[in-house]
């Protein structure tokens, strides 16, 4: 509805137009006030949401140094239990105080309102590997055995590894309060795995170092597995990281390139080479634990470092948010000032553009052209400029959140939460046909029958988790979508036919690594068969024919492998 302005003569008293232009002026004073308030609501709320996104990291930090703890307890351990007589005292009294760090550590966390259930478990199988090792205590050095010492490094194994629901927990709370921080979430994590199954690699060789025997093939096998996990943890963290970082996290990797990897690495393969043939090796456990211990120090040093410039990073975005509070006090107490020295001006310079400011809103939240008219109002106008300013608020605020629902429901997969195939093929079609680009197309192995067996509501759970992995896999470098049914894929915009290949094969192992507890109780291992092409230069037809023949070769060759289309000769 158009504004209707009206006007009048005055004839100057008090009571009159003077009068009311007056009552403006202090209306405008309010009116300051309320956009000030509005101004330093949102620094305020900025200030808080720094200081919690501190607090998070903070809290990030002390989680991952209580993993570190419990991973670090096994080196002293394994000293003590295999330890002789001459340095038994001084074993123990390391031992001891790591013992008491860790569950300082713990004790920290419950004080950081984290959930008591998981936190007392992973006390309990402290408490459990810990008593394992007191029995061994025990013992004379001599009769000590292989299982006994086995037995006790798998519970302080077990114990770290029910830890990592605290480190999952957290992770998803802080990743709830704030997405665009997985890349983080995913570097702590790699960090905290890479020192722990660097820790794995030596505490397989000290019970047979111990006892004198050979390495059983399950020692070896568990230690290829570490070492696979630890190569996986380096290659998000070490030099091939995509992620951005400072000299001093760069030279850290150096170093534990220089030291762990070459060095450390190469003592491992020496016992285990030794420990597999005879049984004898070149040292006893507590000299090759002291010697591993050090050359796994730069890891620690890696992962200490970089959660202290991730802290430092938000600690510097709270200390801003604070300043930008402050200057925002100061600008709105000298906004007031000034209001208050121009109240005489009000008459001329204030209330003819909020006017005209009333009638330009009103016609922005119509959808026409803004018109300003000048003309002189009465009192009751200053109420429209509020409904106006509410109009506008309303109905822009309701075209934002209907356009983000339409874009998400026009663009995603309901169950997974990924891109539908109608949203990857808008993707396709923006990228440069003659630009390189790669489909991986993968399809659920057997999935009818997980659905015939389990039931629907797990095939929907494996459907999620395969559509996880995928995110996973292609965080900053494709898009992943589901085509339908039990059928997903990748386009990925960049790299190599081989490199490709070769995410389809990470996607592969990491799917067959991650299995699903079905209805009934059992593990189940879900498997996929991929198919990849070159779609560089090719329109997205071709390419996705391509890649289907790729596939079906792959469910032709026995399913959960990949192939690649290859153009025949």
């Amino acid at each position: 509805m158009p504004l209707k302005f009206h006007s009048y003569s005055d004839s100057g008293r008090l009571g009159g137009l003077r009068g009311r232009l007056w009552f403006m002026a202090v209306l405008a004073i309010i009116c300051t006030l309320l956009l000030a308030t509005s101004t330093i609501s949102a620094s305020v709320d900025a200030f808080r949401n720094a200081q919690a996104g501190a607090e998070n990291m903070r809290q990030f930090t002390a989680i991952f140094d209580a993993a570190n703890l419990i991973s670090a307890e096994r080196g002293p351990a394994n000293t003590l239990m295999t330890a002789g007589d001459a340095d038994r005292t001084d074993a123990l009294s390391k031992w001891k105080q790591t013992v008491e760090n860790t569950n300082a550590a713990l004790d920290e966390l419950k004080q950081r309102d984290m959930p008591d259930v998981m936190i007392d478990g992973v006390r309990a199988r402290l408490t459990s590997a810990r008593g394992l090792i007191d029995a061994i205590l025990r013992q004379p050095r001599q009769g000590r055995r292989y299982e006994e010492i086995h037995a006790a490094i798998g519970a302080m194994f077990a114990a770290r590894d029910s830890y990592r629901r605290i480190i999952e927990w957290q992770s998803g709370q802080i990743l709830m309060r704030d997405p665009d921080l997985a890349a983080i979430v995913v570097q702590g994590i790699a960090l905290s795995d890479l020192r722990e199954y660097a820790g794995r690699l030596g505490s397989y060789v000290i019970a047979p170092m111990a006892a004198g025997t050979a390495l059983t093939p399950q020692d070896i096998a568990a230690s290829n597995a570490a070492r696979g996990r630890l190569l996986e943890a380096w290659d998000l963290v070490g030099p091939r990281s995509a992620s951005p970082v400072s000299d001093l996290i760069r030279l850290k990797r150096q170093e534990v390139e220089e030291i762990f990897m070459r060095l450390g690495m190469a003592l491992i393969d020496e016992q285990m080479a030794l420990g597999s043939r005879s049984g004898r090796f070149s040292t006893d456990g507590a000299a090759f634990t002291q010697r591993y211990v050090m050359l796994m120090q730069p890891l620690e040093e890696l992962r200490k470092f970089y959660l202290a410039e991730i802290v430092a990073e938000f600690e510097a975005g709270e200390r801003q948010a604070l300043l930008a509070l402050y200057r925002s006090g100061l600008a709105t107490a000298v906004l007031l000032l000034l209001v208050l020295g121009l109240v005489a001006a009000v008459q001329i310079y204030i209330l003819r553009p909020l006017l005209k400011g009333a009638q330009a809103v009103i016609a922005l939240a119509e959808e026409r052209p803004a018109e300003l008219a000048a003309a002189t109002g009465e009192v009751p106008e200053i109420m429209r400029l509020y409904s106006a300013i509410g109009i506008l608020g309303q109905r822009l605020g309701e075209r934002a959140v209907l356009t983000r629902k339409l874009e998400i429901l026009a663009a995603t997969d309901g169950l997974t939460g990924l891109l539908n195939r109608r949203a990857l093929e808008n993707h396709a079609a923006k990228m440069e046909t003659g630009r390189a680009r790669y489909l991986i197309l993968l399809d659920i192995d057997h999935f009818k029958s997980i659905n015939d067996r389990h039931g629907h509501p797990f095939g929907d759970l494996v459907l999620r988790a395969i559509a996880d992995l995928m995110r996973q896999s292609t965080q900053s470098s494709g898009y992943a979508a589901r085509f339908g049914g039990e059928e997903f894929a990748i386009l990925l915009a960049a790299g190599s036919l081989a490199e490709a290949a070769w995410d389809a094969r990470k996607l592969r192992m990491a799917l067959e690594k991650s299995p699903l507890k079905a209805p009934d109780g059992t593990m189940l291992i879900v498997t996929a068969s991929f198919g990849v092409a070159d779609g560089t230069g090719r329109t997205w037809s071709d390419i996705l024919v391509q890649a289907d023949a790729a596939l079906y070769r792959a469910k032709d060759a026995g399913r959960n492998r990949v192939r690649i289309f290859r153009t025949p000769d």
